[in-house]
């Protein structure tokens, strides 16, 4: 009966420490955005900028970003349980950029430079 208990009392022990691990596996997550109207390099630096002022405000959220003027699309790995998806894409958002399925802030979409206005 002793033995009996103690399996059961081990097992669930074990059970109990292999959830625990699962809630820190995989915090780490990559996010693209799609940014129609980062044309230039200029652009491209306001863009990195607002999601700077964020790594700043969450240290050490974001792990790393990539920029593709061509594409037009940034890449950014970020700390998924400091940081969420919605944020970063706010961040864009508010530097006056659309960004995946949110529309530009216009205020700050008319404050941007000419060449980062676009009609996206």
């Amino acid at each position: 009966m002793k033995s009996r208990r103690r399996l059961w009392r081990g097992l669930m022990w074990a059970a109990l420490a292999v959830m625990l691990a699962g809630c820190f596996r995989n915090r780490i997550s990559e996010l693209e955005l799609d940014v129609p109207a980062m044309r230039t390099e200029q652009c491209a630096r306001l863009v990195e900028d607002a999601l700077n002022k964020l790594a700043a405000i969450s240290e050490d959220a974001i792990k790393s970003k990539r920029v593709d003027v061509e594409q037009r699309k940034v890449w950014v790995e970020y700390d998924n349980v400091r940081l969420r998806r919605r944020n970063i894409e706010t961040a864009v958002r508010h530097a006056g950029f659309a960004v995946n399925d949110l529309p530009a802030d216009e205020q700050a979409r008319a404050r941007l430079p000419e060449a980062c206005r676009g009609q996206d």
